[in-house]
């Protein structure tokens, strides 16, 4: 156990390039990975592990939990692998929660399941079997997530009509974020504290931290961010974040209201209106990034969209003395 230099450990690289380098997404530069390797330097106590069956990263958060991410294994082995597992475990105490790469603005999530089709930018690889080997690990929770697309617009702009309709009223609208403005991102900054500091794994991003984040949209492939404020009259009550890339592919990432305007059915008039902005930029389909299962976007119907990749996120309980 070591702690870590400023660049991801040579021989975790080549793991990686051996594991994936066969994939037509994987980049070799490894971009994302040293972005996210830069935030988990930033973290308390960051150790890296580089034992015989696995590595990974560990650093501490609060209430004396561990995060876990940079997971690899090295053989198929479970029983090996479980072994050397639980002896980490006892040499950081107290809970485990993971896949975490230095912070929730970063790729994390093992993927569970998947039709096979390329990676979108955001989401992380890694080995069929991780999943696997986690529940078989019996962690205290699971926490599941989908991506899904849709081609066709329409049932989801007719279903929203009737709560655009009801906000417009009260003056709705999304305006259009201003990238090259410093106080529109501080602005944002504050927002997103707002509503995500009490979600699983976030931690607050300091003033450098978030800028480099903000810096960071794009950088690692073609496209375009969209990003939008959600205003009731001239009041800021939430914001939308999607990517829309070379290909036509657009890519719903977040939307975040503020806590007393959460479960009113703005956010269905916010999708009404970003539904109809795609059809209007002509985008070939859009797609629901790594939305978790029980998050109120589900509830809205949906026969017309395609799940094509799940995941899934864990926690660990303390191991008992």
């Amino acid at each position: 156990m070591t702690r870590p230099n400023q660049n991801p450990p040579d021989n975790y690289l080549v793991l990686r390039q051996q594991l994936y380098a066969h994939y037509t997404d994987y980049d070799p530069n490894e971009t994302v990975l040293r972005q996210c390797w830069s935030f988990f330097l930033n973290q308390p106590d960051c150790t890296w592990y580089d034992g015989s069956h696995f590595c990974c990263g560990l650093y501490r958060m609060e209430n004396d939990q561990w995060a876990f991410g940079f997971f690899e294994s090295k053989s198929q082995d479970f029983e090996a692998f479980q072994s050397e597992w639980s002896e980490l475990r006892l040499a950081f105490p107290g809970s485990w929660v993971g896949p975490l790469q230095g912070s929730t603005f970063l790729p994390y999530r093992f993927i569970t399941w998947s039709d096979d089709q390329a990676l979108f930018p955001g989401e992380w690889r890694n080995q069929a079997h991780y999943g696997l080997w986690m529940e078989q690990l019996h962690p205290s929770k699971i926490t599941h997530y989908r991506s899904a697309y849709r081609t066709d617009y329409q049932g989801v702009i007719a279903i929203s009509e009737s709560f655009l309709t009801d906000w417009n009223t009260e003056g709705f609208n999304l305006t259009p974020f201003r990238m090259d403005h410093e106080e529109e991102w501080t602005a944002l900054h504050y927002m997103i504290e707002a509503i995500f500091r009490g979600n699983w794994g976030y931690k607050t991003l300091n003033p450098d931290e978030f800028t480099g984040w903000a810096k960071s949209l794009g950088e690692s492939h073609g496209g375009q961010p969209w990003l939008y404020w959600v205003q009731i009259d001239d009041r800021r009550v939430g914001f939308a974040y999607l990517f829309y890339l070379d290909d036509g592919t657009l890519i719903f990432k977040t939307i975040g209201l503020l806590p007393e305007f959460q479960a009113k059915k703005i956010g269905n008039a916010v999708a009404g209106a970003l539904h109809v902005r795609a059809q209007e930029a002509g985008a070939k389909r859009c797609i629901y990034a790594l939305v978790q299962s029980e998050n109120r976007v589900n509830r809205m119907p949906d026969p017309d969209i395609t799940v094509f990749r799940t995941y899934a996120s864990y926690e660990f309980e303390a191991l008992a003395e």
